[in-house]
């Protein structure tokens, strides 16, 4: 992969090649009937494509008469390159570089190539013609859906690189994942190193810190910093329930003991053990992360809780082409009432992942007892739209696979009474097909949490398992 900046930041390198021009052999009288009807250039097309894709250098040439060269110039930078943008039916040596690429079919311009060629390879597919269609807005969205492929594999391309600091006293996976299930097939050892082996394939390195390193930033955390973000967070709120102003501070503490971190590692996400083994540390209770990690995710770094590397990686991939971390939680299936769950105590404030924000509570985590409500410091009670189409997807690192399904967000508080007081603060309830999903339930391989994205995004995500070389598993089909 192409050296550079940061993963996010750094520039795209796709060689770009167009074997053919204009028009295919007899349809060239076509201007003779059709003189007003424009016929797209090369160059046309791929200013098109251009103007719709950030932060891509696209290289190489739009001269029919070069494209007879793209092999040899391809592997002669390949080192240099992170992709390629074809526009006809790939050369079998192109092919076999297994370059994350997108193949387009120019459409009046070439017959079209079998695609079953590309099978086993990480090629995604498109169509443009020459002649646009009639509708634009049709037009305009084959635009549209190259411009989401490139995006794609940008977002493949950014992972080269990633730096995801683990925080645990566990290393290098954590507490709570893999779970007994996972483990079922093979011990610890063997699980985490094909994990880390295929975590590595992606580009993307584990750094992983015991939890005491992260304790002492916290006891030597700026008072009036931390004052400073506590207060943001009340000013922010819809309401403050079960907690006070003192443990607020105390997670604000520990998100400037992760900003810190972060820094100090120059990684680019984190994750924290969180509840359960908060609550226990031997050396005290930490406060929640609800509050800190979902700050973080509103401002664009990943912040998963409970050391779920795998929530992790999907989180982060979702950002790079959804602009949002997504909502990362507990899941369950409601056969009964056709509905899944998401719950937990963190979620970004911007689940559409632009300016957009949605009201939230800072509350208390529900796992201490009565008689210490106020204690745990603060976590996040994200009030999740309703009405809206959402796309659920987990990534499984060690079985190279992806989960995914679909469905529409409903009020959770009309199926239940007392909603946000059920478990985790922050819920979702998705209407689906839910006697598909728990029929295909397969917590073996993808654990017991799923991440949940605003908007559809099934498309993308297929895309990314395809040029990540991982296998889709759509549970809801």
């Amino acid at each position: 992969m192409a050296a550079g900046a940061t993963p996010a930041a750094r520039q795209v390198r796709i060689y770009v090649a167009f074997p053919s021009s204009g028009l295919f052999g007899s349809t060239q009288t076509y201007p003779l009937h059709h003189p007003d009807h424009h016929v797209l250039t090369n160059e046309e097309m791929l200013r098109a494509i251009q103007e719709r894709c950030e932060g891509v250098e696209f290289v190489g040439q739009t001269d029919v008469e070069q494209a007879a060269t793209t092999l040899a110039n391809v592997e002669r930078d390949v080192e240099n390159l992170d992709g390629v943008l074809y526009f006809g039916h790939l050369p079998s040596g192109l092919l076999e570089m297994d370059l994350p690429t997108v193949a387009v079919h120019p459409l009046w311009s070439q017959w079209q190539y079998p695609y079953d060629a590309y099978a086993g390879h990480r090629v995604l597919t498109a169509c443009l013609p020459v002649i646009p269609d009639a509708p634009e807005g049709v037009f305009s969205s084959r635009l549209d859906r190259i411009a989401d492929e490139v995006r794609s594999l940008q977002a493949v391309v950014k992972m080269d690189g990633l730096k995801v600091l683990i925080v645990t006293d566990k290393p290098v996976l954590g507490q709570y994942e893999p779970t007994a299930l996972q483990l079922e097939a093979e011990g610890w050892d063997e699980y985490e190193r094909r994990y880390l082996e295929n975590l590595e394939d992606l580009g993307a390195e584990a750094i992983a810190r015991p939890q005491d390193e992260m304790l002492s930033k916290m006891a030597a955390a700026d008072d009036a910093e931390a004052r400073d973000v506590a207060r943001q967070w009340m000013d922010e709120a819809a309401g403050i329930r079960g907690t006070n102003e003192s443990e607020i501070r105390g997670s604000a503490r520990l998100y400037l003991a992760m900003k810190e971190m972060l820094d100090e590692y120059d990684a680019d996400a984190i994750t924290t053990e969180g509840y359960g083994v908060f609550i226990g540390y031997p050396g005290g209770p930490i406060p929640s992360q609800g509050m800190p990690s979902s700050q973080l995710c509103t401002d664009g770094v990943v912040a998963t809780s409970e050391t779920l590397v795998d929530s992790l990686i999907t989180q982060q991939l979702g950002l790079f082409v959804t602009g949002s971390a997504g909502f990362n939680g507990d899941y369950i299936v409601d056969e009964d009432n056709d509905k899944a769950y998401i719950g937990h105590c963190e979620c970004p404030f911007n689940p559409y992942g632009d300016e957009r924000r949605v009201p939230y509570a800072v509350r208390n985590l529900p796992q201490y007892p009565v008689d210490q409500q106020e204690k745990g410091g603060a976590s996040a009670q994200v009030f999740l739209p309703a009405g809206e189409t959402v796309t659920v997807a987990k990534i499984s690192v060690h079985d190279r696979k992806l989960s995914l399904f679909s469905g529409e967000t409903v009020d959770g508080e009309k199926l239940f009474p007392g909603w946000y007081d059920i478990l985790c603060r922050t819920k979702l309830a998705i209407d689906t097909d839910a006697k598909s999903l728990l029929r295909n339930l397969d917590w073996r391989t993808f654990g017991n949490h799923r991440v949940v994205f605003y908007g559809d995004h099934r498309q993308r995500f297929q895309d990314l398992a395809k040029l990540m070389g991982y296998e889709v598993v759509e549970k809801d089909k």
